[in-house]
């Protein structure tokens, strides 16, 4: 990740390579992007009324899903599929 930003202009600059920044900062803000979607986060059933009850955690790229939307999703398809 880039920390000085006045030092990687200049060394872009040095280099004839000022034509790469839009790029450059393109891709930094699609990885910022990711970070904050891929951070650990969770939701309940509080904060987001159509889990129903219970909640949803999102860690390390695992969703651990214990909300009561989930289980009666399961239950239906459970009834549906026999």
């Amino acid at each position: 990740m880039i920390t000085d930003s006045d030092t990687f202009i200049a060394h872009l600059k040095r280099t004839g390579r000022m034509k790469l920044l839009p790029q450059v900062l393109r891709e930094l803000k699609e990885v910022k992007t990711r970070e904050r979607l891929t951070a650990s986060r969770t939701e309940t059933a509080e904060t987001h009324p159509a889990l129903i009850s219970g909640s949803r955690t999102l860690k390390d790229g695992m969703l651990t899903d214990t909300t009561g939307k989930r289980a009666l999703l399961e239950i239906y398809q459970r009834i549906t599929s026999a």
